[in-house]
């Protein structure tokens, strides 16, 4: 599972408006989240050549996995979570295609309502997760005709990076819906945000946050969608600049090869390489269709943003319980409500009293363990 190693932001000047470039030109200030992303997946393996289709043939089923940790037995916790100095300016890219409308799974909700929950739910979303200190914004991006629509391409409606305005990309996303007859220029839309964020001009961890259901176009060719070459270069060129791009896909119809592909290129790594079989390439992400356990998956994407909150990933139960170690810059946290750490449920911590103002503020490294044995058991005390 992909850990940002960094917590960093920049304070932005808020702005919610409506944006569009024809001429590649980008808007003052965006902040992306894409929840179409899922559509990356759709399609044709065009491009591969005969070998690596035969590779993904042979792992499909691998690179298919859900978007979570890396398989471990149930109650087993063992991960480190290091921080930086400044919290993060994280980008939310969120496709607004028409197929953003459709049925996630065949009896659920819609691929964009699963999505917009697991976001700007205010008790278990990924917004709430967010610690205050982090710059966070949101684009909404779609085309409508490419270049030949006066308006221009892509289409993007934002909300300006800014610390503590969770509120007003909540509001934002909960007055959007998927666009009519909404294509999915994501290439050009990843260009902006890498664009606009190499603007910063700060230290700060930089982070795009790709979430699409469909295969991507061009401005410039909307139809047929023939765009991955696109999405792919310009998820390299945002590494390249010091952007590291998470892509998400939104669908149990995508294809892996697809989010493969630009989980790779979102990491500098080479496109081809195949998740199971190569040893650098990257885990692809799909998302969950339960908006719970999204919210989870991509809180776990961010990576190590300073919270107090802490998600495990498996429930630990009664006996599991007693095994825990937390270690916070070399000393040992205990059990304790006031000074030290508690459950909140079966599969989440919370750190309180000074540990809780450590990590918040000059926290350098914390160790979650909980060990079993092979077959989940927790080990003897």
């Amino acid at each position: 599972m992909p850990v940002a190693r960094h917590c960093g932001g920049l304070l932005e000047s808020e702005a919610v408006s409506e944006a569009s470039s024809a001429t590649g030109r980008v808007p003052a200030l965006v902040v992306f989240l894409v929840s179409g992303l899922a559509a990356l997946g759709c399609g044709s393996r065009s491009g591969l050549d005969a070998e690596q289709l035969d590779r993904l043939d042979r792992t499909d089923e691998v690179a298919a996995t859900p978007l979570q940790a890396a398989p471990q037995a149930p109650g087993c916790v063992d991960f480190v979570r290091s921080y930086a100095s400044v919290p993060p300016a994280v980008m939310l890219l969120i496709d607004r295609s028409t197929s953003m409308g459709f049925n996630f799974a065949a009896d659920g909700d819609t691929r964009w309502n699963v999505l917009r929950e697991a976001i700007v739910d205010p008790e278990q979303g990924l917004l709430a997760s967010l610690d205050q200190r982090a710059s966070v914004g949101l684009m909404l991006y779609t085309g409508e005709g490419g270049f030949n629509n006066p308006a221009g391409c892509p289409l993007i409606t934002r909300v300006d990076a800014q610390f503590g305005n969770v509120d007003r990309v909540r509001d934002a996303y909960l007055a959007a819906e998927p666009a009519l007859r909404g294509d999915t220029p994501t290439g050009e839309s990843i260009a902006q945000a890498t664009e606009v964020l190499s603007q910063l001009g700060s230290a700060a961890p930089r982070y795009i946050l790709l979430a699409t259901d469909g295969e991507p176009d061009t401005c410039a060719q909307p139809k047929p969608q023939e765009g991955m070459p696109t999405a792919i270069a310009a998820a390299q060129d945002a590494f390249a600049r010091g952007i590291r791009v998470y892509t998400v896909g939104v669908s149990e119809g995508i294809g892996a090869d697809r989010v493969q592909q630009m989980a790779n290129a979102g990491a500098g790594k080479d496109p081809s390489l195949v998740y199971g079989i190569d040893v650098d390439a990257e885990q692809p992400l799909f998302a969950n269709s339960d908006p719970k356990l999204l919210a989870a998956q991509l809180a776990g994407i961010i990576g190590d943003v300073r919270t107090c909150t802490i998600e495990l990933g498996t429930p630990i139960g009664n006996e599991g319980s007693l095994q825990g170690r937390l270690i916070l810059d070399g000393r040992r946290l205990q059990r304790d409500a006031r000074e030290g750490w508690t459950f909140v449920d079966d599969d989440t911590l919370s750190i309180h009293g000074t540990a809780c103002d450590t990590i918040l503020g000059t926290g350098q490294r914390l160790e979650v363990r909980f060990p079993c044995d092979a077959e989940g058991a927790p080990l003897p005390r």
